[in-house]
């Protein structure tokens, strides 16, 4: 207050700035004090089976860094024999991770930058508004550690006899809830990983064939009545989950069903799949999901015909409009065969690049045929298009595509995993000390 009241060019950011690092060095020792008062109640047994510990030590453990500054106090800890290792209980308690110098709290912002921004752009980050200067090694070693244990917490939760924990609205139980239809839109995008370091040019001299892309999948669900429409104005859904991993179809179709659990699926009056014309797609559909209506997406089925539209007239003019119009308007009508019996009557005076547009098209509407049900969707107030998971494909791909990156599969699928858990509303499973800002906020 002296330095504010001496002062005559200070800004109301100013002000704030001098009591936030005026208050630092009283909140740190607080930290301090409090720590060590809770590390003294901790019982000194071990953390992971609970049995005694033996040769027990008192000593000064390792720097602790905190929002607020480093800081030490002392902590019990002893052997195992059960586990041969030795175990700091309060180390465990206070939810310090092994081998880490993090607080939980720069635990979870490192997790929280790292998923939203490149570590090196998180190290300016962090000093400026967290007020502590986290390097970029350090913010990218504690995400991975992050992700790493959402990925087994994740594992848990998917299991079969792990509770569903239905996300139904506000104020309402499973028993008052009123029939709703559940959505799921599938889709997956490419990644790019460095395998094979240092042996690159020795693979290639041998002939061996490698992509350094890969597949992510990814998945959304949501119930219908979470997504809202108003006007001609875009459709917004309130509340959904989130799927996104690198592991493979398997895994992500068995986390996208346990999601849907959660999200009601059991008690789903309709269960509505909507995704490109991807054979995968519906294979892995088939095989979790075998009573759900599915549909294509209507924007793959529409790009079909512009493709013809382009080969016959050239792509963007007014010929190419004019002939494609009155032929969406009939894929929107159900009149898919109606469509390709056109098709099949222009193919015999088609030239070669004509033909296969056409060729590709009939072929794919003919595979598609009792998924393109289009009134139905209108009438339902459902939507027709997989713009939900398209769209959170390309906001995954603004954080995992930026120039430069590449990943390797234990980096991408700890950040991806990290993500979902902040989307899916599971940010407290991981850090417990979250549930204080939510309970404040409601």
């Amino acid at each position: 207050m002296k330095e504010v009241r001496e002062a005559t060019d200070l800004s109301g950011g100013h002000i704030e700035e001098v009591a936030r690092q005026g208050c630092k060095e009283l909140e740190r020792l607080l930290i301090q004090r409090a720590m060590q008062a809770r590390a003294d109640l901790v019982e000194v047994k071990c953390s992971h089976c609970g049995g005694k510990l033996v040769r027990r030590c008192r000593q000064k453990t390792y720097p602790i860094r905190t929002l607020c500054g480093t800081i030490e106090f002392q902590r019990t800890g002893g052997f195992c024999n059960r586990c041969a290792q030795m175990h700091y209980p309060a180390d465990h308690s206070l939810g310090l991770l092994d081998h880490s110098t993090a607080s939980p709290l720069v635990q979870e912002v490192s997790a929280l930058l790292v998923i939203k921004m490149p570590a090196e752009q998180a190290e300016a980050i962090s000093q400026r508004v967290c007020g502590i200067q986290l390097s970029r090694a350090s913010l990218a070693r504690e995400a991975q550690r992050q992700g790493d244990r959402a990925i087994v917490q994740l594992t848990t939760m998917n299991r079969a006899d792990h509770p569903a924990l239905p996300l139904v609205g506000a104020g309402e139980t499973p028993l008052q809830e009123k029939p709703f239809t559940l959505v799921i839109q599938i889709d997956a995008w490419n990644i790019r990983e460095r395998d094979y370091w240092k042996q690159t040019e020795a693979k290639r001299k041998r002939g061996e064939d490698f992509s350094r892309w890969h597949w992510v999948y990814t998945a959304t669900c949501f119930r219908l009545d979470h997504r809202c429409v108003q006007g001609k104005h875009r459709a917004v859904i309130i509340e959904r989950s989130y799927v996104a991993t690198r592991a493979g179809i398997e895994p992500m179709i068995k986390e996208l069903h346990a999601e849907a659990m959660r999200r009601g699926l059991g008690r789903a009056q309709r269960v509505l799949v909507i995704a490109d014309g991807a054979v995968w797609i519906w294979n892995a559909v088939k095989d979790r999901f075998q009573e759900a209506v599915q549909r294509l997406d209507l924007w793959h089925a529409n790009s079909y015909l512009w493709a013809v539209a382009s080969e016959l007239h050239g792509a963007g003019t007014g010929e190419a409009r004019a002939w494609v119009k009155p032929l969406l308007k009939q894929l929107r009508q159900d009149k898919t065969l109606a469509v390709i019996d056109q098709l099949q009557e222009l193919l015999p005076r088609l030239n070669q690049a004509q033909a296969k547009a056409a060729m590709a098209t009939i072929e794919y509407y003919t595979t598609n045929l009792g998924r393109m049900h289009y009134v139905q969707g209108d009438q339902l107030h459902e939507p027709v298009g997989s713009g939900a998971i398209e769209s959170t494909c390309m906001q995954l791909q603004c954080r995992m595509k930026r120039c430069g990156q590449f990943w390797s599969q234990a980096g991408d699928e700890a950040l991806l995993t990290l993500d979902t858990f902040w989307r899916n509303g599971y940010w407290e499973k991981l850090f417990p000390h979250a549930q204080l800002t939510s309970l404040s906020r409601n």
